[in-house]
């Protein structure tokens, strides 16, 4: 201002040295004033404009501020870690997270605490040791751990850095935590599948597009003798070690086109020897389809290979002999009879079962019975030619396929070379045995055109050579069917003759050749069929053996017998004894007796035991010994008597005779019916009767049926006699009349 002012008297020439005038000073002051007016329009301009200056300053400073926050919000949003402020006591000075759920508890709970108030202790003195070490060296630290937090348990990886600034006299660090659960998870997911690829069985290989091998696992070592370095080093392709270049490429094509592919294939190891593989093999594809990598999984599935041959083997062969079994034998028939149908060729199937083949196994053991089949096996084989096949069916039947048979006499001849394989004998531990065979021939397509009918017609005709004496051999016949058929029908039949009461006793007396007074009963059985009438015996009890029935039937007629015992007991009938037959299966059982006694005791029969007598054929008791003996002891036990049946015609005479605890011998009606015609036949039943009297036995004499074979039997000592002559059996009620007639005469006094 001071300026301003000098610069005005200076413009008016107005000094100190100067008297200016009035107007002079006029105008000096109007230009004072006017300067002052400028200058408060000039000062209140300014204070207007710095008034709006600040305003737009602070306007912008708000603005700057904003956008300040709203970029470090933005990043803090974008950050992901967890960030802490602590002081070197650990405690929160300031906590940034995004939220609550990774934090042990909510934010504003954390500031002001310490980290022993909110961590487990174990953790808390960690991460203090932690902040220490940061705190005294000035060096970024990092730890991990484990942690449960609010969204739950976590692995978590901390960062301590030196802030560089105190806080209330604190010295500072920044703990930034960041979340690394997933990362550990899928660490050990990497790891677990790591060692997954290590320990797999499997080859597992990863393949670039261009065949070059990225990753091999322990396994293909193992499966191609290769190890990872070799094959990745070598730069060669995929399987090229064992595969040309064609077949790789190949694969490869054959993946690509459908992304997958499996196939089976022989690659050669390292050191020379083969494996079958498995080879299972997936592309994987970019974003744009194209090819990266080809993976490919590797089984080795030679040992499976090889049991399944074996299991496919023993499917199709039979286990003892390694001949085909019956199945696979069908189905080779089926295509030969097919082929033979086409071609107009014809051939011979041979149904073949060894004679007495179960008496061989009873008696020298399932072990022996096992070797002579191996044996027939071999000698089988030895007939056929490639095309043929010999097949073991079961048990001891064989069955031989021969194509190209073109006449009834050529199978016969076969017949013949069959039936002369037995002529040598076979040995087999210490024992010579002959063996034969009966042979049961069908020709094809003349009898059959199926499998089923051509096996079922050599079977029939193999049982028709049994039937005519075994050890020959027999070509199918329609009558041959038509009997087995009615066999089959009486089988059928007699399952049902039980339930329908069908079955009946008869009883045939035994007499006392000294005085001819009755002293015994046999027991036997009859079938009264509703439609044929009374069936032999000799009819069905063959087939009820075989079918099963005659352990039932021989039970039915136990209890009958005892049902007799005890009602003539009562009645006081002079009938001695009741006599009746065991079979072979019944005395095999190993609960026979325990069954038997069981009925004489519910029957009541027990106390008259010693009236009942059980017999059993010489040729039963040499079989499975320790059984019969078994089932003979316990049943002698109860008082009941033993005979022997058809004596002379079985095996061992002599030592059963001395082996079982018999009471009585029956001499066979086929040798006293020859008495006055063979000698030989009388010599037989007169040293029966020494050998027989010799060890205390009494002797019965079956099927005496003339005056010529009484006396001869009184001649010779024979105690006891059946037969015709003085009674054919009876039935039920004519037998009670014959005992009441026999009761009369007891009773009447004598003259």
């Amino acid at each position: 201002m001071h300026n301003e002012i000098t610069r005005l008297l200076e413009h008016l020439q107005l000094s100190a040295q100067t008297s200016p005038d009035v107007a002079d000073w006029v105008r000096f002051l109007e230009k004072i004033s006017q300067e002052f007016d400028s200058a408060e329009l000039e000062r209140t301009s300014l204070e207007r404009q710095l008034v709006e200056n600040e305003a737009e300053c602070e306007s912008r400073l708000q603005d700057l501020q904003t956008s300040y926050e709203q970029r470090q919000n933005a990043i803090l949003d974008a950050f992901p870690d967890l960030l802490f402020l602590f002081d070197e006591t650990g405690r929160y000075l300031e906590v940034v997270a995004q939220n609550n759920d990774s934090l042990v508890m909510p934010l504003q709970d954390l500031i002001g605490r310490n980290l022993s108030d909110s961590l487990p202790q174990e953790l808390a003195e960690l991460i203090m040791a932690v902040i220490y070490r940061a705190v005294e060296t000035g060096l970024p630290q990092t730890i991990e751990y484990e942690l449960d937090v609010i969204s739950g348990p976590g692995s978590f990886e901390g960062r301590v850095i030196p802030a560089g600034y105190r806080v209330n006299g604190q010295q500072t660090v920044l703990y930034l935590a960041r979340d690394i659960t997933e990362k550990k998870r899928h660490e050990r997911r990497q790891k677990l599948l790591n060692s997954v690829m290590r320990s797999a069985t499997e080859g597992i290989v990863i393949v670039r597009s261009d065949k070059k091998i990225l990753y091999a696992n322990s396994a293909i070592e193992r499966i191609t003798g290769y190890s990872e370095e070799e094959l990745i080093q070598s730069g060669e392709g995929f399987l090229r070690h064992e595969l040309d270049q064609e077949m790789c490429d190949s694969l490869c094509r054959l993946a690509s086109s459908g992304d997958h592919l499996r196939r089976e294939l022989v690659i050669h190891h390292k050191l020379g020897s083969s494996t079958q593989i498995l080879l299972s093999m997936d592309t994987i594809r970019d974003d744009k389809g194209e090819i990266e990598y080809f993976v490919g999984i590797l089984t080795d599935i030679s040992e499976q290979k090889e049991a399944h041959e074996k299991i496919e083997h023993m499917a199709n062969h039979d286990v003892l002999t390694g001949l085909p079994n019956r199945m696979m034998f069908e189905k080779h028939v089926c295509q030969v009879v097919s082929q033979a149908i086409r071609k107009q060729a014809s051939g011979a199937l041979f149904f073949l079962d060894l004679d007495r083949f179960k008496s061989i196994n009873d008696t020298l053991g399932h072990g022996f019975g096992d070797l002579l089949l191996i044996e027939v096996a071999r000698r089988l084989k030895t007939l056929c030619r490639p095309q043929d096949m010999v097949a073991r069916f079961g048990g001891d039947e064989f069955v031989l396929i021969i194509e190209r048979v073109d006449s009834h006499q050529q199978a016969a001849a076969i017949g013949e070379r069959i039936l002369r394989l037995f002529d040598e004998k076979i040995v087999q531990q210490n024992y010579e045995l002959k063996v034969a065979a009966s042979i049961g021939i069908a020709l094809f397509p003349n009898h059959a055109e199926s499998t089923e009918q051509l096996i079922q017609q050599a079977d029939v005709a193999m049982y028709e050579a049994k039937k005519a004496g075994r050890n020959q051999y027999k070509f199918f016949t329609q009558q041959y069917l038509e009997s087995a058929i009615t066999g089959l029908t009486m089988e059928q039949e007699l399952l049902d003759a039980l339930e329908r009461n069908e079955f009946l006793l008869e009883f045939q007396p035994q007499y006392r050749l000294r005085d001819e007074t009755l002293c015994g009963f046999e027991a036997l059985i009859r079938w009264q069929h509703p439609l044929h009438g009374r069936v032999a015996p000799g009819e069905f009890i063959s087939i009820a053996e075989s079918c099963g029935l005659i352990d039932p039937m021989g039970l039915w007629v136990f209890q009958q017998v005892c049902e007799r015992v005890v009602a003539w007991s009562a009645r006081q009938y002079p009938f001695g004894r009741i006599a009746f037959n065991l079979s072979q299966r019944q005395l095999m059982d190993g609960n026979l007796a325990s069954t038997l006694i069981g009925v004489l005791r519910d029957s009541g029969a027990i106390e008259y035991a010693e009236k009942i007598e059980f017999e059993i054929t010489e040729s039963l008791i040499i079989k499975q010994m320790d059984i019969a003996m078994n089932n003979i002891e316990r049943l002698k036990a109860t008082g009941m008597k033993l005979a022997i049946d058809d004596f002379g015609t079985g095996h061992s005479s002599l030592v059963n005779l001395k082996r079982y605890p018999l009471d009585r011998l029956k001499i066979d009606r086929g040798f006293v019916m020859d008495i006055g015609k063979d000698q030989n036949d009388e010599a037989i039943i007169k040293a029966s009767v020494t050998l027989a009297q010799g060890f205390g036995l009494q002797v019965v004499a079956e099927g005496v049926e003339n005056e010529l074979q009484k006396d001869f039997l009184i001649e010779v000592g024979c105690d006891e006699v059946q037969g015709y002559l003085y009674h054919p059996s009876l039935p039920i009620d004519q037998a009670e009349q014959l005992l009441k007639e026999m009761l009369k005469k007891e009773a009447k006094p004598e003259d």
